[in-house]
């Protein structure tokens, strides 16, 4: 990482646009607002002007529109900025001086260009390819010639943001392993820094579930779909692979360091209970008071490593990651079984 760190690239499309964004002299709610009302405004547009009354069920389409073309570049530039602190965070636990450090906060906040290009090209390509293979799911966009131009072109652009977000969230935590690797002072009982991570990971893993439940929720069209429904078991396995795969690295290395510290009280331990055993043949009853409280806390100290956590993140984060990707799993899997069984 260390060659690799001091490259510099070209911004990608997408960090040109939140680039923009920050720059801009209003609060950064203001354009994505605009972001999420101005894609389906002109969606819906045609069918307006057409005279002809939308269906009620088209206004949960529309909102997903709105929330796609928002969602991956909120997410992405929230990431970002959270990347930007974690790092701060992290220092303590590596060895980057300040020239690395700023060429590795510009990686983790900034894609090539080239890569970031193809990743919503290929997100762009999607769309005819699905609407090829399944042109029911169009349905809702082909109230007129007009509304189904101006729906293929959002749709393009909202999957070319998802590709992008795709390439961000992987090429992001790639990076973060790679981090992690750095780190050189490794403490049991001073982790702090290594949870630093953690939490980009997790927050990466819970928002991008809970988009996909919500489109799921709102446009069950993509229940009804084999390609549809692939496309989004595909996404929740890559949610479980962002959570855990940065971390499996120092995750080894923490179990390492800790076995190794059980290994060593144990040692003691053991010759401890040797020494007290052989002072008690011929009862030599001075200093076997101090071995035996030297014995009572070896045992608890042996407790308190056993106790130390092997994953770098703090102990609600799993519940919380667990919860986001399993739970609307569960109340659906609950609600089928309910509307089976009373016959609903």
């Amino acid at each position: 990482m260390s060659s690799s760190s001091r490259t510099t690239h070209r911004a990608s499309w997408v960090d040109w646009i939140i680039d923009r964004i920050d720059h801009l002299a209003v609060p950064r709610w203001v354009p994505y607002a605009l972001f999420f009302l101005i894609p389906p405004a002109l969606m819906a547009a045609p069918v307006w002007i057409s005279g002809q009354a939308a269906p009620a069920e088209n206004f949960a389409f529309y909102f997903l529109i709105g929330f796609w073309t928002v969602f991956p570049l909120a997410l992405m530039h929230y990431l970002d900025r959270f990347s930007e602190r974690a790092l701060e965070s992290f220092r303590p636990a590596c060895d980057l001086d300040e020239a690395e450090t700023a060429a590795v906060r510009r990686q983790l906040t900034t894609m090539p260009a080239g890569p970031a290009a193809l990743a919503g090209l290929l997100g762009a390509v999607f769309v005819p390819a699905l609407y090829l293979a399944a042109p029911q799911l169009y349905q809702v966009i082909q109230a007129t010639p007009a509304q189904f131009a101006i729906g293929f072109a959002v749709l393009s652009m909202n999957f070319a943001l998802l590709g992008s977000l795709i390439y961000h969230t992987v090429r992001q935590l790639r990076l973060v392993s790679a981090l992690y690797d750095r780190a050189r002072r490794l403490d049991l009982f001073h982790l702090t820094p290594l949870y630093a991570f953690s939490g980009l990971s997790a927050r990466t893993a819970i928002a991008w579930a809970l988009a996909i439940y919500l489109s799921a929720v709102l446009f069950p069209a993509l229940t009804g779909n084999a390609i549809a429904i692939a496309a989004v078991l595909l996404q929740i396995a890559l949610l479980v692979a962002v959570f855990t795969f940065p971390l499996i690295g120092v995750h080894r290395r923490i179990q390492a360091a800790k076995d190794r510290a059980v290994e060593e009280v144990g040692a003691s331990l053991q010759r401890t209970i040797r020494e007290l055993n052989r002072r008690t043949e011929p009862l030599q009853l001075d200093e076997m008071d101090a071995l035996n409280k030297l014995v009572t806390a070896l045992i608890a100290g042996r407790e308190v490593l056993a106790r130390v956590p092997s994953w770098p993140w703090s102990p609600g984060t799993p519940v919380a990651v667990g919860s986001a990707l399993l739970l609307p799993v569960a109340l659906f899997v609950i609600e089928r079984v309910l509307a089976g069984f009373f016959g609903l």
